[in-house]
């Protein structure tokens, strides 16, 4: 009997002293550990707002510009690190054409759209918000097109010009294939006017700021 009693003492004894796996290493087992920023392709459908600028410089201070118009499309986003992304956009903004005057605002003199047909990069700096949320600020530098179109009393005309655009925003992850996205970006486009307006004042640079929300979906 007494043997019994010290070989099971022994034996209790030997199970609590054996090394037990960290409370870590549960957790990575269990899945608590914090996991990676998702690496998958995503499209996202955006909404946003864009400024657009003066087309057309004439004399005495007057100009023509398409007014601000409101913003539509989608991007496609190829992560190939956490930091490093290629990016597609499409967009479309459409407007009325205004007339300005040295004194302030003008007339509106006819209607006017842009297509935006773009290509770039993505740098982000991707840190966990919470268990399984990414919060990534990124910056985007790319180029492409910009297919500007008027239609006024003068008739219609169309120009497709070379153009670059630059901009910063956030995504945030809320889980492995859904996520928003907030950008802002500036599309820098070269404006050539196709109807050669004799009071133009030739070829110039136009900056067309923008700001847009979308949702970003895993494929």
């Amino acid at each position: 009997m007494t043997t019994r009693v010290v070989v099971a003492t022994a034996l209790a004894i030997t199970v609590l002293a054996a090394p037990r796996p960290a409370a870590a290493q549960y957790r990575v087992h269990y899945g608590y550990y914090r996991p990676t920023p998702p690496l998958v392709p995503t499209i996202t459908p955006y909404v946003g707002y864009m400024y657009m600028d003066q087309y057309v410089h004439g004399p005495l201070g007057t100009s023509a510009s398409g007014a601000d118009a409101g913003l539509v499309g989608a991007q496609l986003t190829l992560p190939l690190s956490p930091n490093f992304a290629l990016v597609g956009n499409l967009g479309h903004a459409n407007s009325s054409l205004v007339f300005f005057e040295p004194a302030g605002g003008g007339p509106t003199v006819g209607n006017t759209e842009v297509w935006l047909f773009d290509g770039g990069i993505q740098l982000s700096a991707p840190f966990p918000a919470s268990y399984r949320h990414w919060v990534s600020p990124f910056v985007q530098l790319g180029a492409g097109a910009m297919r500007y179109g008027t239609q006024n009393l003068a008739g219609t005309a169309h120009a497709t010009n070379f153009a670059l655009n630059f901009g910063a925003g956030l995504d945030y992850t809320l889980a492995r294939t859904v996520g928003v996205r907030f950008l802002f970006k500036d599309y820098v486009g070269h404006w050539n006017d196709p109807t050669r307006l004799p009071f133009n004042s030739g070829d110039r640079f136009t900056h067309n700021p923008s700001i847009s929300a979308g949702l970003n979906i895993g494929l």
